[in-house]
């Protein structure tokens, strides 16, 4: 399964990431995920409640905001929707387990009249057994400047993601809100294709990027990535994987801790000459051949 998760926050001063002034993470769950794909698909949406959305059930007890939650269990079936949440989580979260194509959470606040988180899953770009959810935060959430802010949304992705294994994960302020990785887009590699081989080579890097079990053992475990010195913080998974944060805040991934992100990951990437594309020139990247030799 591929998770997304987007937090729009505030921009930074680099020239090159004006545009970029969101916050996304996306995690991959498939066939050997812990507990396969419905339970990694309800850890997510139930970090998010317990994290990023906590106290957001209580404001929609006192009317203050509200929750629009629904699943679909295949493209043919009706929306069975869950309201109020606070009473039909539980029931929300069995649903989960029986990984429907799509599922929707959407918190709003009354006053603000718009969409404030919005988590989604979905099937259909890369097809069952594998699905694809994600998170979206309105810009009052926090800023990618904010130590505190980026602190939790990493918490939130370690509580997640820590019983499951999943197979790819990354937290970012350096693409656009779609399924495709940085790599998928400069590589030329189609969604499904990176997803299936996402056990043997990593989908993608960024800001905060999530290992699987297999990869993170051809790296040598944690503790030899921690030691490589690229990352600020190393956070083993219990369930096997590491979620590897390269600096504080996104505003201080500069292209120094860009590239020694990229050489400490260097011989899990996949092949290819990256290639700048146009149509999202907030892409970040090291434009060079990950299976080439270190200069």
């Amino acid at each position: 399964m591929k998770a997304i998760l987007v937090l729009v926050g505030d921009g930074t001063t680099d020239k090159r990431r004006e545009r970029a002034v969101s916050l996304r993470a996306i995690a991959t769950f498939d066939v050997r995920t812990r507990g396969g794909v419905g339970n990694a698909l309800a850890s997510w949406f139930g970090a998010a409640l317990a994290h990023p959305l906590r106290g957001g059930l209580e404001e929609e007890g006192q009317g203050t905001a509200f929750f629009s939650a629904s699943t679909r269990a295949d493209e043919r079936a009706p929306s069975r929707e869950f309201h109020p949440l606070a009473t039909e989580w539980e029931a929300m979260r069995e649903e989960l387990g029986r990984e429907p194509e799509t599922a929707h959470l959407l918190f709003m606040r009354e006053y603000l009249g718009r969409p404030l988180v919005h988590v989604r899953s979905s099937s259909t770009r890369v097809r069952r057994p594998n699905a694809q959810a994600q998170l979206l935060f309105g810009a009052d959430r926090g800023g990618l400047d904010d130590p505190a802010f980026c602190s939790g949304v990493v918490e939130f992705l370690v509580a997640a993601l820590d019983t499951v294994n999943p197979a790819f994960a990354w937290l970012g302020a350096d693409a656009p809100a779609s399924e495709e990785t940085n790599l998928d887009w400069v590589l030329g590699r189609r969604v499904r294709d990176s997803v299936r081989e996402a056990r043997t080579l990593l989908r993608g890097y960024s800001w905060t990027t999530v290992c699987p079990e297999e990869l993170s053992r051809r790296l040598g475990g944690p503790d030899a990535l921690a030691a490589t010195g690229a990352f600020h913080a190393v956070h083993p998974l219990r369930a096997g994987g590491v979620v590897l944060q390269a600096s504080r805040t996104p505003a201080e991934y500069t292209d120094d801790v860009l590239r020694g992100v990229f050489e400490a990951l260097r011989t899990v990437l996949p092949p290819g000459t990256p290639r700048f594309e146009p149509a999202h020139p907030e892409l970040r990247y090291v434009p060079e051949d990950a299976a080439r030799p270190a200069r």
